[in-house]
C-alpha cells in the first residue's frame, strides 16, 4: 500500500463511517489513526486503517456488538482468515434467526388461540351425552408425541385399504397432558368382520360419554376439554380413561385453515362405587 495519509473527514465518506463513529471506535480501541498530529490534534489515517474500517463497517451492519466486533478483529490480527470468521457470525446469525423464526410462530400460535378462545366463549358448541357405540378398529398403541399421528394413520390406512369404516380416532390412556411420552393408541374403524393383514385388531367397547365436536387444529382444543371436565365435575362424576378424539374433518396447520378441522372430544366417566383414578 502507498504511505498516503488520509484526514478523518475523508475517512468518513470513503468508509460511510461518521466522525463521530470513527472517533468511538478509537476510544474502544477498534480503529486507531495511524498519526494525529500534536499541535492540532487531527487524525490522520492510511490504506490499511481504511480497509480495517470497512472491515469494522461490514461487522456494524450485522449488528455485531462492539466486543463481538473486538473479538473479530483480534482474530484477524492474529491470522485467522476474514472468511472463516463471517462464516461464524452468519452461523450464529442463522441460529438467531430461526430463534426469532420460532418466536414469531409462538406468537401467532398464542394469538390465534386467543382469537379462537373469545370466539368460543361468544358461541360454545353443544354438549351432549350419549352412548358411543363398539367400534372393531385396527389399533397401533405405543408411547409418543401427538404428532405422532402423521405417521401412525397413514400406516394404518395403507394396511386396512377397503376395510376402512369410520373417521379415525385416539384413546389417550392418561388424563394428564404428556409432552413426548404420552400413551396413545391410533385407532382406524373397520367393517365388521375384517381382520386386515399386518395389524392388530381390538373389539373396543360401546361406552357412555359427555362429548362435544370442536372446530379448530389439535392445538386448540384445551378449552373445550376444559368444558367437558367441568360438566363431569358439575355432575359429581370422576373422568375415566381413555380419553377419545376423532378426527371428523382435517386441515392444515396454517391460521386460514383453522376452522377447516372438525374434532369430536369424548370424555366417559368412571361407573358409581368404582375406585378414582390417582
Amino acid at each position: 500500500m502507498s504511505g498516503l495519509l488520509y484526514a478523518i473527514g475523508e475517512v468518513s465518506r470513503i468508509t460511510g463511517l461518521s466522525v463521530k463513529a470513527l472517533r468511538l471506535y478509537q476510544e474502544k480501541g477498534l480503529l486507531l489513526p495511524s498519526r494525529v498530529d500534536s499541535s492540532s490534534g487531527y487524525r490522520y489515517y492510511t490504506e490499511r486503517d481504511i480497509a480495517q474500517a470497512h472491515t469494522l463497517r461490514a461487522l456494524r451492519d450485522l449488528l455485531l456488538s462492539l466486543e463481538e466486533i473486538r473479538g473479530v478483529l483480534e482474530e484477524l490480527e492474529q491470522g485467522a482468515a476474514l472468511v472463516e470468521q463471517l462464516a461464524r457470525v452468519r452461523a450464529r446469525l442463522a441460529d438467531e434467526a430461526a430463534s426469532a423464526q420460532r418466536s414469531v410462530l409462538a406468537l401467532d400460535t398464542l394469538l390465534r388461540h386467543q382469537q379462537q378462545a373469545e370466539a368460543y366463549l361468544r358461541a360454545p358448541p353443544p354438549l351432549q351425552e350419549r352412548w358411543l357405540p363398539g367400534v372393531r378398529a385396527a389399533v397401533h398403541r405405543a408411547r409418543g408425541r401427538y404428532s405422532d399421528a402423521s405417521v401412525f394413520f397413514p400406516r394404518l390406512f395403507a394396511a386396512c385399504g377397503p376395510h376402512v369404516a369410520g373417521a379415525p380416532f385416539c384413546l389417550y390412556h392418561e388424563a394428564e397432558y404428556r409432552e413426548d411420552d404420552a400413551d396413545i393408541s391410533w385407532c382406524v374403524p373397520l367393517a365388521p368382520g375384517a381382520r386386515p393383514e399386518g395389524v392388530h385388531v381390538e373389539e373396543l367397547p360401546e361406552v357412555q360419554a359427555a362429548t362435544l365436536v370442536h372446530t379448530g387444529p389439535p392445538d386448540s382444543v384445551g378449552p373445550s376439554w376444559a368444558r367437558l371436565f367441568a360438566h363431569l365435575h358439575a355432575h359429581e362424576r370422576v373422568a375415566a380413561v381413555p380419553l377419545r378424539e376423532t378426527f371428523l374433518r382435517v386441515g392444515t396447520t396454517d391460521a386460514a385453515s383453522s376452522s377447516t378441522w372438525l374434532t369430536e372430544l369424548a370424555l366417559a366417566w368412571e361407573e358409581p362405587g368404582a375406585r378414582p383414578r390417582p
